[in-house]
Order: C-alpha cells, then sequence, then structure tokens
C-alpha cells in the first residue's frame, strides 16, 4: 500500500528525523530516503538511546549502520538518569538533545513519526483525564518551537497503512516491550479503549479530529479574547469584571494573565483560584510554586513567592528622618513624647477618633480597604505614653505645627502598593 505525506520543506532545506527505531519512525525514514529523497536538501537522523532496556544498544547500533550504508548523517544521544527513569524525564533529554544538534547544524525542520492512531489516542487521554485545555488537544501536525518547527508528516496516515507499508517494502523496525503493557495512561487507552470503539459499526474513531480541530478553533478565539481581555489592565486584573464572565471564559482569563509572569497551572489549580476569586472573602492568596497571587477586595495581582523581610519594630530616640519599611517618617516631636516606637500593628490596637470615641486599627484598615499585605508592613507609631498617635498615612492624631510634626508617606510607589 502506497501513501502520501506531506512535505511542508523545500528541497532547498535542510532536515532531520527523530529516529527511535519503531515501525512508524522506521517507515518514514524509507520513505524519506526512496520516494520524498528528492524533496529536501539533506537528511539528518536523530537517535536518542535513554539506557534503560538492555536491547537499546543492539538498536542504537543497527540504526548507525544503517544510516551509514544510505549515506545519512546520524547523530546519537546515550542518556543517563541518576534519580530513575520518567516519560517526563525522558521527554525533556531528548528534546534537549534534539535542540543541541539542530542548532549546531542550522536544521530548521525536525520529523518525527506521530500518526493517526497516536492522535486519536492522545485525545481521549487529555479528554479522560481532563488535561484538554486552551488549544492543546492532541498532537499538531506542525509546532513552531522558534528556531525550529516539527512536522509530522504521518498525521493524516493510519497504524493499519504504516503495517501494510512496512510488510511490503520489508521495513526493519525494533518493539519496546513496554508497549505491550498496561503501566502508562496512554497504552491502556491503546489497547483498552480504542479497539472497542474501532470494532461498534455505528462508532467512527476518526471522529475525534474533528472534535481535536473544533475545539481547537473556539479554543483559540476564546484565549484571543482572553488575552485582550487581560491586555487592558496592567499587570493586575478587576475582580469585579473577571466575575462577569462564564465559567470556561474565566478559566481562559486566568491562563493569560498567569502566563504574563510565566505561570501556568492545570486545570484543578485554575479551578481552585477561580473559587477563591469568586467566594465572598474580600482578601486571600492563592500561592504556586514561584509566586503568589493576591486577591484583595476588587483586585487582583501577582506577587513574588519570595516576600520582602518586613521591619518590626523601630525605636526612635531624636528628631529626623526614618525609614520603616516602604514608609518615609518625618519626626519633630518634643523630647516629652520620645522615644517614639514604630511597630506593626497588634491585637488590641486602638485610636481616637475626635468626637466618636475610640476605633480598633483593625477595623480602620478593613474601613479604608488596606490590602492584608500592606498591613503588615503600615507603621503604627506610638509616643512615650503609650498613645497610638499615626498609622501609616491613614490616620495621624498630631497637628502640624512649628515645633510638632509627624509625617508619614509612602517611599515606594510600586505595583503592589498603589
Amino acid at each position: 500500500m502506497a501513501f502520501r505525506i506531506e512535505t511542508v520543506w523545500t528541497e532547498d532545506d535542510d532536515i532531520a528525523l527523530a529516529l527511535s527505531g519503531g515501525i512508524d519512525s522506521m517507515v518514514l525514514y524509507h520513505l524519506l530516503t526512496n520516494e520524498y529523497k528528492h524533496t529536501y536538501k539533506s537528511l539528518t537522523v536523530l537517535h536518542v538511546n535513554h539506557n534503560v532496556r538492555s536491547a537499546s544498544q543492539d538498536e542504537a547500533a543497527y540504526i548507525e549502520k544503517m544510516t551509514e550504508k544510505d549515506g545519512v548523517r546520524c547523530e546519537t544521544a546515550v542518556l543517563n538518569f541518576s534519580t530513575g527513569f520518567s516519560q517526563e524525564k525522558g521527554r525533556v533529554k531528548r528534546y534537549e538533545f534534539f535542540e543541541q544538534v539542530l542548532k549546531q547544524l542550522g536544521i530548521s525542520y525536525l520529523l518525527m513519526g506521530h500518526h493517526a492512531d497516536d492522535q486519536h489516542e492522545t485525545v481521549l487521554q487529555q479528554l479522560l483525564t481532563g488535561r484538554h485545555l486552551y488549544g492543546n488537544l492532541g498532537i499538531p501536525e506542525m509546532n513552531d518551537r522558534g528556531a525550529y518547527t516539527i512536522v509530522r508528516p504521518l498525521s493524516h496516515v493510519t497504524k493499519e497503512m504504516i503495517q501494510i507499508y512496512s510488510n511490503q517494502h520489508q521495513v526493519v523496525y525494533f518493539e519496546d516491550a513496554s508497549n505491550a503493557g498496561d503501566d502508562y495512561t496512554r497504552n491502556y487507552v491503546r489497547h483498552h479503549v480504542i479497539p472497542p470503539v474501532k470494532e461498534a459499526p455505528e462508532l467512527d474513531v476518526s471522529q475525534l479530529e474533528k472534535v481535536r480541530q473544533d475545539i481547537n478553533e473556539l479554543s483559540d478565539f476564546a484565549y484571543a479574547y482572553a488575552e485582550k481581555f487581560t491586555g487592558s489592565y496592567e499587570r493586575e486584573l478587576s475582580r469585579k469584571d473577571y466575575q462577569t464572565h462564564s465559567p470556561v471564559i474565566r478559566r481562559y482569563i486566568l491562563s493569560a494573565f498567569l502566563k504574563q509572569s510565566d505561570i501556568h497551572l492545570g486545570r484543578r489549580g485554575l479551578e481552585a483560584l477561580d473559587s477563591l476569586l469568586l467566594s465572598k472573602t474580600s482578601q486571600g492568596v492563592y500561592r504556586t510554586r514561584d509566586a503568589v497571587i493576591h486577591v484583595e477586595y476588587d483586585r487582583i495581582y501577582i506577587g513574588k513567592q519570595q516576600e520582602e523581610t518586613v521591619q518590626q519594630y523601630l525605636s526612635i530616640e531624636d528628631n529626623g528622618e526614618f525609614i520603616y519599611n516602604d514608609y518615609h517618617v518625618t519626626v519633630q516631636l518634643p523630647s516629652s513624647e520620645l522615644p517614639l516606637t514604630l511597630r506593626q500593628k497588634a491585637d488590641g490596637d486602638k485610636v481616637s477618633l475626635k468626637n466618636t470615641g475610640t476605633k480598633k486599627v483593625s477595623r480602620l484598615f478593613i474601613d479604608k480597604k488596606i490590602p492584608a499585605a500592606e498591613r503588615q508592613k503600615m507603621p503604627v507609631a506610638v509616643n512615650s505614653h503609650g498613645i497610638i498617635i499615626a498609622v501609616g498615612t491613614i490616620y495621624n492624631i498630631i497637628e502640624p505645627s512649628e515645633n510638632r510634626l509627624l509625617k508619614i508617606t509612602k517611599e515606594f510607589n510600586d505595583d503592589n502598593s498603589k
């Protein structure tokens, strides 16, 4: 059986093939070195020995001998996993090797052997594990990675067609024994979910490709809206405006917003953050590995995980200019009111209000809508008599005069102190 493959490269392009040794990539290699030999300038084979199977060394030796016979350049790598092998670790190290060689040789196209059955398995795996987010459903036929483009010429070719081609042309390939087990979710889908679907006359597994295309197109549309929405703000969001959107659009908005700070959350994380934003909690934080998402009344912004050390106590014995956390403090008081103590709010702190009695500082913070993070930094000024005479920029009982002044202003106006 003969079949056609899509060639997006030209006869003037140098191309590379990720050759694992399995039937898919070996059939693609056979096609490239025979029927499609005229479509490119040069071919480089990239082979990775993950060094976790005893047969890997023999397979690598065969590939090196085969490519040498065909006059094809072959670059190989042997990987080591001192902390144990995993599919993700293997993928990361493979791509590191690919990118290194592609950059060194100036190759713009990297070909891979994924086929239509791989596509169906991936779509089902993503749908059934909740990983279908933001235009990434399935495997893209082409993937622009900046310095190079990944191309999958067999995307519309079925596994059955590949097997028939292999038999007709006597293509040698190697089976990975791990593919026969169900240790990986993908294998379970391949062995137990796809076969019954193919056997049912009223079902058509190829419809999954249309599902992939439709969902990805809708996803791209939604993400474009989310980027436009987040772009109308400067590194923060309006909680009120965010809440006006539907659940699915809110997830896209959060994803686009977090991406600005190179933060990526899965569906579970996005839903947890969304719950916080929809709750009646006026202030809260959501922590990721690298950052803290702050929720302060109508404001949503991202801060650093490693928060700056907050100064807790400063004793001022003489008049002058001082810095306490992000506050600039000017002191000009009679000696009878010194030393002046600057400290954080303490439980039970109260201030006197003219003609109305007293108010707790905690209540004052709430009334003035002071963010929780700012409450930890704001100085509470206590004179030598134990009386609170000022609280940051929101309370001050000192009437400025020639001999008496206590002025507290924000020293720094960063994005998190608006």
